[in-house]
């Protein structure tokens, strides 16, 4: 099925890019104290990862809602991994949530938050490594089962129209 690769190319994508930006974050994380006190490393975690959120939330998810549509009532196996996925996806938005305030706090003149937000962003990297996994591999296996070729084809261009609406988004490059 042509549309099931198309499509699966594009999310395999998307999820490369995501695992890049989580390391940019623990990078960050990782690179020293400097973020701990205020200044351009707190700076720079605060911009990587409102730059995970915006491609996670605004590129990434809307691309699997038709794909998740789709495979949603068909196996009771399948809606339990859709079920954890979504759990675990509203999980990861808080974990971020309560990191962007921890480190509003840091940079206010509070440094006894940074422990916390090393915690929240391990946890945090964890839960979407194993959610990427999960979608790359059972998620992957589901749709494979329990889509048909219309239905893969209705996938395929809900997607292309999103990586159109990403373009339109995006200013071009000089």
């Amino acid at each position: 099925m042509l549309a099931a690769g198309s499509a699966w190319r594009i999310l395999e994508a998307e999820h490369v890019q995501l695992r890049q930006l989580l390391a940019a974050i623990d990078r960050v994380l990782s690179g020293g104290d400097a973020w701990k006190h205020g200044g351009p490393q707190l700076n720079l975690l605060r911009h990587r990862i409102r730059a995970f959120q915006d491609f996670e939330v605004g590129t990434h998810r809307p691309k699997g809602v038709v794909l998740l549509g789709s495979v949603r009532g068909r196996s009771a196996e399948a809606d339990q991994l859709l079920d954890v996925l979504d759990h675990e996806s509203q999980l990861c938005e808080q974990l971020l949530a309560q990191v962007l305030e921890l480190l509003d706090k840091i940079e206010q003149g509070g440094g006894g938050e940074a422990g916390e937000v090393a915690s929240l962003l391990n946890q945090h990297r964890e839960l979407m490594l194993g959610q990427l996994d999960r979608e790359d591999t059972a998620l992957r296996s589901y749709t494979a089962q329990l889509l048909t070729s219309d239905e893969w084809s209705s996938v395929a261009s809900s997607i292309s129209r999103e990586v159109q609406k990403a373009r339109r988004r995006t200013p071009a490059k000089d």
